[in-house]
């Protein structure tokens, strides 16, 4: 059982980490399944649209492109090439999927800062005190340090960022290779920034 009052850090994981949660989100979206963090009081707030908008832009395209080299190629060449477009084109989905079913969530309890698939944050709802609007952009992915900041992390997919959680007092964060850090702020992307200090304000209220 989940003890509340602790921080659970997911950094970025390995490679093969990151198939199984790809594979395992595209087969959820495929057979429909509800994603497992949705219950009830779970406020859902999505993250990394831009990410998003370019990868389905470059999965979209990707298709007739490959068509398109396939007419030109040798005809022994065109098994393998199809094969490699095939992969290319499911991995496109796949990040698609792993970033919606993967949202940032806010409950009672736990707040969730996600990147999709790069690693994830869960911290006890009394340690986030506010978050609010923090348009910036910050170098990396995934769950990282941000350099020069001091207790500064930043958890998102892409280098965008919207918002800024502010958690007092301080959270002690283990990045592994990254170091440790004693977080007093995540900068995090939400697709609509509005949302999460609300979401914050009505778990509060719960």
């Amino acid at each position: 059982m989940t003890d509340p009052t602790e921080v659970h850090v997911a950094v970025k994981p390995a490679v093969g980490r990151r198939l199984r949660v790809l594979t395992r989100a595209l087969a959820g979206q495929l057979r429909r399944q509800p994603p497992d963090c949705a219950g009830p009081g779970v406020a859902v707030i999505r993250h990394s649209a831009e990410v998003r908008q370019a990868v389905w832009a470059l999965t979209l395209c990707e298709i007739p492109v490959a068509f398109l080299v396939s007419s030109i190629l040798p005809v022994p060449a065109r098994a393998p090439h199809a094969l490699l477009e095939a992969a290319l084109i499911l991995l496109g989905f796949s990040v698609l999927a792993a970033m919606a079913r993967h949202p940032h969530t806010v409950s009672s309890s736990r707040v969730v800062l996600s990147t999709g698939f790069l690693g994830e944050i869960s911290l006890p709802r009394d340690r986030v005190q506010s978050a609010s609007r923090s348009m910036r952009t910050l170098p990396g992915r995934g769950l990282r340090a941000i350099p020069g900041e001091p207790g500064a992390l930043a958890c998102s997919l892409g280098g965008s960022v919207s918002i800024c959680v502010r958690l007092d007092p301080p959270v002690h964060v283990n990045l592994g290779k990254g170091g440790a850090v004693e977080a007093t702020a995540v900068y995090v992307s939400a697709d609509t920034p509005e949302a999460f200090p609300r979401a914050l304000s009505n778990s509060r209220a719960c």
